[in-house]
């Protein structure tokens, strides 16, 4: 059975970890991990600063490998320090991470199983403005079609930095993925308990539809259910999916089975969050009606995160409209 992880709440760590956003709070949090794990060696692709390494960079710097901008090097460095015993987490920004050393993550993680930590930086559409050089929506579509690894994608910061440590110390091998801007409202307010693996549930309204999310848009979905339910009182219940792997799957279906309809929002292309609940669905005898928002199969008109989103349908008017459907057909 995984072990049942109980986080207990706390608003001035929720507040401070928000504020900065996911990628400063990975930072942060690696120096933290660092005192209980002695052998971690962080490794980067010429993004100490981008991914808030600085300080364990100055801290620690006999266990910081810069690689520079070479990220299929930095994989094959990193998988070889697993290799030999060492504990490993490595991170440059998304697309240059699963798409650039694509090769090396299958190999050397999904192929070879090493328990090697990778995290993407700026996930989904955050970097909008940057242009599709600097978005990732593939990745989560790729990772999940390549056997062993294990997938987490917090919901936000303060998740982050609770649950970071306890995902390193599973020794999997795991993709990080992190998405989102600072200073995004938090989706936690209470405490909750994990088993690192099952969803967690955000709110409770009745089983008529049940709105599942991965990464920083459940935000924008925990605030179009608040403005639903001020409407339609016990309609609307919200799930977020922060884990990805097989034993998901049944905690998976095992919520599904009580609602009539699902509204799935995911920043990646189809084939992230969406094809995961379909797969939980084809092992299924039920029926369920089931909408989808996510990226679409082609290239938004880039911009600001708020603007990507909302082409999307991932902003907060976008998915309570989605919401206001489905409870109308």
């Amino acid at each position: 059975m995984p072990k049942n992880h109980s986080i207990e709440f706390s608003k001035r760590s929720s507040l401070r970890a928000n504020t900065i956003g996911m990628r400063a709070t990975y930072g942060l949090t690696l120096l933290k991990v660092k005192d209980d794990l002695k052998d971690l060696s962080v490794f980067t692709a010429d993004t100490s600063t981008s991914a808030g390494l600085e300080r364990f960079r100055n801290k620690f710097p006999e266990s910081f490998y810069d690689c520079g901008i070479s990220e299929q090097c930095m994989i094959a460095s990193a998988a070889g320090y697993v290799a030999e015993g060492g504990i490993a987490i490595a991170s440059t920004f998304a697309p240059f991470l699963v798409l650039r050393a694509a090769e090396q993550i299958r190999l050397s993680m999904g192929y070879m199983k090493l328990p090697l930590v990778i995290t993407g930086l700026a996930s989904g559409v955050s970097l909008g403005y940057l242009g599709y050089t600097h978005c990732c929506v593939e990745d989560l579509p790729y990772i999940l079609n390549i056997p062993n690894i294990y997938v987490y994608s917090p919901s936000d910061a303060y998740e982050l930095e609770q649950l970071l440590p306890k995902v390193i110390q599973l020794r999997k091998p795991t993709y990080i993925r992190l998405t989102g801007i600072s200073k995004i409202k938090p989706v936690h307010y209470q405490s909750f308990q994990t088993d690192l693996s099952s969803p967690i549930q955000i709110s409770n309204h009745g089983n008529e539809i049940l709105v599942l999310s991965t990464g920083s848009i459940s935000s924008n979905a925990k605030e179009a259910i608040n403005i639903i339910n001020t409407k339609n009182p016990n309609k609307v219940s919200h799930y977020v999916v922060p884990f990805f792997n097989e034993s998901t799957k049944k905690s998976l279906e095992n919520i599904m089975v009580n609602y009539e309809k699902i509204l799935v929002l995911d920043e990646a292309m189809f084939g992230g969050l969406s094809s995961f609940c379909l797969k939980t669905l084809n092992n299924s005898i039920f029926d369920k009606k089931i909408s989808f928002n996510c990226h679409p199969d082609f290239y938004l008109k880039c911009g600001s995160y708020e603007y990507m989103l909302k082409q999307c349908n991932l902003d907060i008017d976008g998915i309570a409209n989605s919401i206001e459907t489905l409870l109308t057909h």
